[in-house]
């Protein structure tokens, strides 16, 4: 026996009181009706109240202490009790005391009183006892009438239906897509406009470089000419000077040897031939007309003489010397400090929410040195200036235009679900002069069926059951559930506003490429 029993009100209607059923938790209800309520007043609540009743799983017991309502109840197969005890125990009516039996001789009728002399009849017909009362008839007809009403609102504003549609969400996504932007200009996509900030950076710098060339001179002897004349006369001789013959400096005490080949000097004649320093060395290197005796030489008439000064004779030396290479290492070194600095003083520059574009744009440098490859120099001074560009951007503005991408590109029978999200993923492809930036990317979401709950109502609003799952099956769904309350009916309510559409979305694996976590699946609603 419930020991929390529901009051009804006495205006209470059958469906305030199944719904105060259907919060009540227990398994056991007692129901008290009050004298003159409504849910008293007919057999059909009763009837409709067992129904529910039944469905939801509820042992109802009804309390009153109008006979009529207990016997209506008694027979719709409810327990009665006439009155709720302190412990909210049903205490039963007291039964109604028979009359006691009466004997024969008190069954006559008695006369009734008539005047003094005068019978009065023991039956008077009279017209109301033989007429038709139309007041009574036209009562029980509004009676009727109200009870059809009753019945007929009930079947249109009592029953509804919860109808869930269950969706499969499918993953959708743009890959390699290309979006270009422009300062002052809007993006490749439409009302997705990308902000660009341009900034050009001069910087100059001069700095000293050693020299690593080497430039290595090879001991080598002087070389030179010498002319053998032969002036004498007696017997007209003639001299042969073969290869390695000793010719003689006095005046530097040096010693030369003829390189040619042996020639023959006739009397009258002169012959040139080559010579070369015995050592090497610039001390070779001496002037003209110093080399004049020939070793050994016994004939007066015979002599030589160098014409012209020898040359071409060398200490061994190492000099440094300024290489391409040098050159080259210099203008490197240089430029890559001001690169560097210039990228600094461009991150430097940040404004709130910006990002700098990894590309930045450098004119060609403008390099000068005050000595050139091959020049003999420990040293050298390199000058240098660069131009850089470097362009300012919104990662806001890059990733909306991405999601704007995908948004214009969705099927049109399909939504996507944004509370999910929306996955980007890109980088800068390239910069050039101007500002001109091209980012490539991809975007990644869910999509699933787009569903207009208005025509879906009207399709199914008063149809069959089964004729309503089949239509709802055919709008791409992965599963159709249909409840109806309070009881199941063959038909869908005829109200639409009575009928509740769930749209729910099982969302599955995460997106491919979005670099997050698979969640665990999770039902979610359709915006």
């Amino acid at each position: 026996m419930a020991t929390n029993p529901i009051y009804v009100e006495t205006e209470e209607e059958i469906p305030e009181l199944v719904e105060r059923l259907r919060r009540y938790r227990g398994d056991d209800t007692m129901l008290v009706l009050p004298m003159r309520s409504r849910i008293g007043q007919s057999r059909f609540n009763f009837q409709l109240l067992r129904n529910y009743a039944a469905r939801m799983g509820k042992r109802v017991t009804v309390v009153c202490d109008d006979p009529a309502v207990q016997k209506m109840a008694s027979e719709s197969g409810f327990p009665v009790f006439g009155a709720v005890g302190p412990l909210g125990e049903g205490i039963a009516s007291e039964p109604e005391v028979e009359p006691p039996p009466r004997k024969w001789w008190q069954r006559r009728l008695v006369a009734p009183v008539t005047h003094v002399g005068v019978a009065a009849p023991t039956k008077l017909l009279t017209k109301s006892a033989t007429e038709v009362k139309p007041g009574r008839v036209l009562l029980y007809m509004v009676a009727a009438v109200l009870l059809l009403v009753g019945l007929v609102g009930a079947a249109i504003f009592v029953p509804s239906a919860s109808v869930t549609l269950v969706a499969q969400a499918q993953p959708f996504s743009e890959r390699d897509v290309e979006i270009q932007a422009q300062p002052g200009k809007p993006s490749s996509v439409a009302n997705a406009p990308i902000r660009v900030r341009v900034s050009v950076i001069s910087r100059s710098d001069s700095q000293g470089f050693k020299t690593t060339g080497v430039k290595a001179v090879q001991l080598a002897p002087a070389i030179g000419q010498v002319v053998y004349t032969n002036h004498c006369t007696n017997n007209n001789p003639t001299f042969y000077f073969k290869s390695g013959q000793r010719l003689y400096d006095p005046s530097n005490q040096l010693t030369f040897a003829q390189t040619s080949s042996t020639v023959a000097v006739d009397a009258g004649k002169s012959v040139t031939v080559n010579i070369q320093a015995v050592v090497p060395g610039v001390a070779g290197n001496v002037g003209s007309h110093v080399i004049t005796q020939i070793v050994p030489n016994d004939f007066a008439c015979l002599n030589v003489d160098n014409p012209q000064a020898t040359g071409g004779g060398a200490d061994a030396s190492s000099t440094p010397q300024m290489t391409e290479t040098d050159f080259d290492a210099a203008r490197a070194q240089l430029e890559a400090q001001l690169h560097q600095a210039i990228a600094q003083q461009l991150a430097a520059g940040l404004l709130t929410g910006e990002k700098l574009s990894e590309n930045i744009v450098y004119n060609a440098p403008q390099f000068n040195t005050d000595h050139q490859p091959n020049d003999t120099v420990p040293s050298f001074s390199g000058t240098m200036t660069v131009v850089g560009e470097g362009d300012y951007y919104f990662d806001s503005d890059v990733t909306k235009a991405f999601q704007i991408y995908l948004t214009q590109r969705v099927p049109n029978d399909q939504q996507l679900l944004t509370e999910s999200g929306i996955q980007t993923t890109y980088r800068l492809l390239s910069a050039s002069k101007g500002g001109n930036l091209t980012f490539v990317g991809s975007a990644t979401a869910y999509i699933a069926a787009k569903l207009d709950e208005a025509k879906v109502r009207a399709q199914i609003v008063g149809r069959p059951v089964t004729a309503a799952k089949i239509y709802l099956q055919s709008l791409g769904v992965k599963s159709v559930i249909i409840k109806e309350l309070p009881m199941t009916l063959p038909l869908m309510p005829v109200l639409s506003k009575r009928i509740a559409i769930h749209y729910v979305v099982e969302q599955g694996v995460a997106p491919p490429s979005t670099g997050t976590p698979t969640p665990s699946p999770t039902p979610k609603p359709s915006p």
